[in-house]
C-alpha cells in the first residue's frame, strides 16, 4: 500500500520502483510483491475505472490519497492475483483503512470493496 501510495504522488506506476519493498515487510513476499504491483501497473485504468464505478456520489481524483491506495491494492488482489481470496483482500484492505485512514475510512473502504466483490 505504502508503495502504491508512492508511485501514485509521484505519478509513475512504472514497476522499475519495486525494488523498495523490504523483506521486513511481513504481508507479502517479494514475489507477491512484486506480482501485485506489476498487476497494477499493467491494469490501473480498469482499476481506477472500476474503483470510479462504486464510489457513490465521489469522484476518484477527490478520495483520500491513503484510501486510494488501499483501494487499487484490493481491486488488484481481487480481480488479478488468484491465489488470494477476495474475503482476505477486503479484511486486509479494511485493516491497513484502520491503521492509515482516517475514522472513517475503514467503513468507506468496506462498502466500496463489497460492491465490487459482488460484482466480480
Amino acid at each position: 500500500m505504502k508503495i502504491i501510495f508512492q508511485m501514485d504522488a509521484n505519478g509513475s506506476f512504472n514497476t522499475e520502483d519495486i525494488n523498495v519493498v523490504s523483506e521486513d515487510e511481513k504481508v507479502l513476499s517479494k514475489k507477491q510483491a512484486k506480482a501485485v504491483l506489476a498487476a497494477i501497473s499493467e491494469h490501473i485504468s480498469d482499476i481506477d475505472e472500476i474503483i470510479s464505478a462504486n464510489i457513490d456520489n465521489w469522484k476518484i481524483d477527490r478520495l483520500p490519497r491513503t484510501d486510494l491506495a488501499i483501494l487499487r491494492l484490493a481491486v488488484c488482489e481481487m480481480k488479478y492475483i488468484d491465489d488470494i481470496p477476495v474475503p482476505v483482500s477486503i479484511n486486509e484492505a479494511v485493516n491497513l483503512a484502520r491503521k492509515y485512514g482516517d475514522e472513517k475510512s475503514y467503513a468507506f473502504v468496506n462498502s466500496v470493496l463489497g460492491k465490487i466483490a459482488e460484482s466480480i
